[in-house]
Formats: structure tokens, sequence, C-alpha cells
């Protein structure tokens, strides 16, 4: 007993452990406008980028039997601020993220339809263009708020957790899952809370859900978590009936998953011998078999893990199963996605570069930066931290975020100056940017010019019609740009009157449609939650995607709605990234 007791905490413990929160060249002509909204939107006509494809039938549509799949269709798709768990028995208030800790309060989803929030919710993939747009959305999702009206907490819980997963917010989505006691689980929270459990390569959580999990639905996975639960609380007369009949049941399950469940047997019960793991024989990367396999310390080919999606970032760098050096190379990634904070990126690529880096590799950069010998010193580690960006350069703009906090304020650093507020802006830091103004100001030229965007933007400095003309001309850049700056400035109320109204004909056509209806909408209702959700449907893809009309009333929504520091933090990435 004692035997079996250890190795089912090992296991546990395991799995626990795995739990854990650049201004780009614009082409002369912008290409045609592709919709980034969800079908139910009206828009162009033209596809979206990224399909929000459900994430499993049953989800989308909680009514649909489900299929007998291992999770096939798990399409992964701000500054982290400390978790507060909420109390289990608490269906008032869901939600690990307090006011105190940086969540919107209980009334963040209050006067919504909670159908409609889910539905949303549902239809989001990854990844979401904006950094701060996913820090706000992911901040919403978090808080500790009470259940809209037109539907159940498990069934909002399970809409909610499975948008974090999505997005690679695997610590949230599971203290999220776990605050709701089993037995108010939904059919479509248990699937969620599946997703969860392999995302983060925790078998234990899959544990206390397997037995009902399999009444509700024929997939798969729930005959292989119990014969994987089974071994590991030291049943092993069930765990070889469980495996036995499923290694004969090849039409509704692969061989390759029941080995790697057999391996999860094997290591609990500590006799046997180790099923071979072949991946050969596995041409796709489910997250079953990312799950198990990272959980047990199976390596993945690393080629294969582009197979899960963008969200991949967020779950790999919180896996201690995860070889280093693949998770070092996630770090980056993650925090232009919004789940790893850049004193996370600074401190993870610290903790998992090798301990002979030298002074050319990441973190002998980031060594110099903070620390160098002299402020030149210091500011050419700054510059060699952008350079090594190339086409990710807003991820390299947020790693020296914090080193560029350090960095004497002076003109000898006139030429980086628009480069260090870009990076200070990357990582929320308004006030460090706004002291570098007086530098970038006398820098004059096309620094200058660079500068008064990312700060107007920001609203740090007050724009004027002629300063905007001046800017577009010091900085050349082609009508988009120049359409995002200004969208930007009129969502935050900063282009009134007659001069900007000019400006704004000539660059903003007016337009509208269902999308652009219902989040000004939420906006007026105070609708908070309901703006920030809509928000993220309006920057599914990339930022060369987003049309400046979606900017311009994202902006304008979440000023209106009472978060104007996230809406200004939008902006000015939207010109670092334009």
């Amino acid at each position: 007993m004692m035997r079996r007791l250890t190795l089912f905490a090992a296991v546990t413990a395991l799995a626990a452990g795995a739990v854990g929160g650049e201004p780009e060249t614009a082409p002369a002509q912008a290409p045609a406008a592709k919709s980034l909204l969800p079908d139910s939107f009206d828009g162009p006509t033209t596809a979206p980028v990224t399909p929000a494809a459900p994430l499993l039938p049953a989800e989308a549509d909680p009514a649909a039997p489900a299929a007998p799949q291992l999770l096939p269709q798990l399409q992964p798709g701000g500054p982290d601020a400390a978790f507060t768990t909420a109390a289990g028995g608490d269906l008032a208030l869901q939600g690990p993220l307090t006011p105190a800790a940086g969540g919107y309060g209980a009334q963040v989803f209050a006067g919504s339809d909670g159908r409609f929030l889910a539905g949303l919710s549902r239809r989001i993939a990854a990844p979401i263009g904006s950094r701060w747009a996913a820090i706000t959305l992911r901040r919403a999702l978090l808080s500790q708020s009470g259940t809209p009206d037109g539907i159940v907490p498990g069934d909002w819980i399970a809409a909610r957790a499975g948008l974090l997963v999505r997005l690679g917010e695997i610590d949230g989505a599971k203290r999220l899952v776990d605050g709701l006691p089993v037995d108010r689980y939904t059919p479509a929270l248990y699937r969620v809370a599946a997703q969860t459990a392999l995302a983060a390569a925790d078998i234990g959580g899959l544990c206390p859900i397997a037995v009902t999990g399999q009444s509700l639905s024929a997939d798969a996975i729930w005959k292989l978590a119990i014969g994987m639960c089974a071994a590991i609380e030291g049943d092993d007369i069930t765990a070889a009936r469980v495996f036995d009949a499923l290694r004969n049941d090849s039409a509704h399950v692969d061989p390759f998953d029941v080995r790697l469940g057999e391996r999860v047997a094997t290591m609990a019960g500590g006799a046997g011998r180790a099923t071979n793991i072949d991946w050969a024989e596995a041409p796709v990367l489910t997250p079953f078999r990312y799950g198990i396999a990272t959980a047990v310390g199976v390596a993945i080919p690393p080629e294969k893990l582009a197979a899960l999606g963008p969200a991949r970032f967020g779950w790999l760098v919180r896996s201690p199963g995860v070889p280093a050096d693949v998770r070092l190379a996630a770090l980056r990634p993650a925090a232009v996605a919004g789940t790893v904070s850049a004193e996370e990126l600074v401190s993870g690529i610290t903790a998992l570069s090798p301990a002979n880096a030298g002074s050319d590799s990441a973190a002998g950069r980031l060594r110099t930066a903070f620390a160098g010998t002299s402020s030149a010193d210091r500011r050419a580690a700054l510059q060699a931290i952008w350079a090594s960006g190339g086409d990710d350069r807003y991820g390299a703009l947020i790693e020296s975020a914090g080193a560029a906090a350090r960095l004497p304020i002076s003109a000898d650093s006139a030429a980086d100056s628009a480069d260090i507020i870009a990076a200070l802006l990357s990582a929320g830091m308004t006030e460090p940017a706004r002291r570098w103004w007086p530098v970038a100001d006398k820098a004059g030229g096309a620094v200058r010019a660079r500068a008064w965007g990312l700060l107007a933007a920001a609203g740090i400095i007050t724009p004027t019609p002629q300063g905007f003309k001046d800017w577009r001309s010091d900085a050349k850049v082609d009508d988009r740009h120049a359409a995002l700056l200004l969208a930007a400035l009129a969502g935050l109320g900063r282009a009134e009157g007659s001069q900007w109204q000019g400006l704004r004909d000539g660059l903003l056509p007016k337009a509208a449609n269902s999308w652009t209806r219902a989040i000004d909408a939420a906006a007026a209702a105070g609708h908070q939650g309901e703006a920030i959700i809509l928000a993220g449907t309006g920057l599914q893809g990339a930022w060369a995607d987003v049309p400046p009309l979606h900017l311009y009333h994202i902006v304008a929504a979440l000023t209106r709605a009472g978060r104007p520091a996230e809406a200004r933090l939008i902006a000015a990435e939207a010109q670092t990234r334009a």
C-alpha cells in the first residue's frame, strides 16, 4: 500500500508541477481586407483568417452526441497577477483573480446574455493579434465574478476555461475548473476539464471525472483515463482489464494511444516492461498524446509540436517535463501571446539557458543589458536583443523592457529612444515611457516621429492635427499605418473637431456591421466583459490583418466600458507592430 501511495503521489506531483501565468515595414499598398470575425457577424465576404473551429463537438453544441475521438479537434489556436483561488463551494462567484490581484470585479459579466458570451468565447481561436487585448481578455475570463443570466455555472466555466486553454493560459484554466465542485459539472465542463488536464500534462486531473465522463461521452479518452487512474490507485486488475479491452478495440482507439496509456500503468505499477513508444506511428500530435507523453517523460519530437497550434507556447513554458531548450524557444512567443509577463520572460531565459551561456547568448545579452559596467555597454546589449528578434521583434522588445527601464535617461541614448519607449510600452510601463519623451523630442527626425506616434497612441502626449501630419511625413508611414493611429486617437476621444474630421474622412471611412453595432452597444450599456470578448473576436489573426475600423471600435468600447488603460496599451501596440 505504501508503494502505491508513493507512486500515486509521484505521478500526481509530476502533473501538478506542469500547471505552474516592432514596427514592421508596411507594404506600399494595404492588402485586401480580410474578415477576422466569426461567421455570425457581417463584414467582408472573405473567409476568416483563423477559422474559429469548435474546440470539441460537444462544446459547440451541448446537445450534440460526442464522437468517439481522443479529443482530436482540440486546436489551440498582462502582466501576470497573483491568483487567489475561489472557494470550491461558492457558485455565486467563480474565478481565481480577485480585484486586489488585477481582476475586473464580480460584475464584469453582469447584464449580458450568458449564452451569447459563451458562443462568442467558443468561436475565438488563437492567436489574438494583440498581446494587450489577449491580456485583457485573460483577466476578464479569470476574474472572480458571477455567472451571467441565461447559462448555468458549469457551462459558463466550460466556455471560459476552454478559451483560456486555446489562448495558452493553462494555470488559470486549471484553477477556474478546479474552483467548481465536480458534482456541479455539466457535460461541456467534463470535456473542457479533460482538455485542461491534458494541456497541463496532469494525469491526476482526469481521475475524479473519468467514470462520469465515460457515461456522458463515447470518447475513448475516458476509458483510457479509467485504466491509467486504476493503475495509479493500485488497482492493477482493473487496469489490466481496461487495457486488454482497448487493445482489442482498434476501431475506436488508436493502438499508439493505448500504448501511451499503458506506459502510465507500467510506471505506476512498478512492474512489467514499459511499452515501446515509436512516434513514427503517430503522424499527428494530439493533446492526449502531448499530455500523457509529457507527464510520463516520453520525449516528443520537436517537429511535431506545431500540430498543437499557437497555444502550445503557453503550455510548453509551464511544463517541467518538456526539455529546457524547447521551453526556452517558447518563451518569446508566449510573451507575445500574453501568457508570459516581461518579468517571467527574463527569469525564464535565465533559468533555462545553459549554465555556460556566453555573452552573445540570450542570457548573456540580458546580463549585460541589466548590469553592464557602463551605459554604453547596456545600450549595446539592448540593441543586440532587438536585433535578435528577427520577425519576432515585438518579443525582443518585451524581453528588453525591464533592462530598458533601468537605463539612465540621457541624450547619449537619443538615437535609441523610440525603441526604448516601444519596449517600455510593450510591458505596460507608461510612466517610464513618458520620461523618455524629452530625449526623443530633441532627437528629431524619424526617431522623434516614431516616439510621438507611440506616446500619442498611449495617451501620454496630446496630439494635434498638425502634429499628426508632421508625424506621418517624418515617419514615412503608409495610409494603413496612419489610419491605425488615427483610429486609436479617435477611439480615445483625442481626434475631435473640424480639422480632425477632415483627416478622419480621408483615412477612416465610416462603415458598420453587426460586430461594430454589438461592441458599441456593449460599451454603451457598461457591459465590460462583453465588450472585452467582442474585442477578442475582432482581433483574431495577425496585426497585418486588423482593419483600422476594428481598432477604432475596440479602443472606443474599452475606454467607454471602463478599461481606458488597456485601450491605450492596445493602441500603442498597434503602432509598434503596424
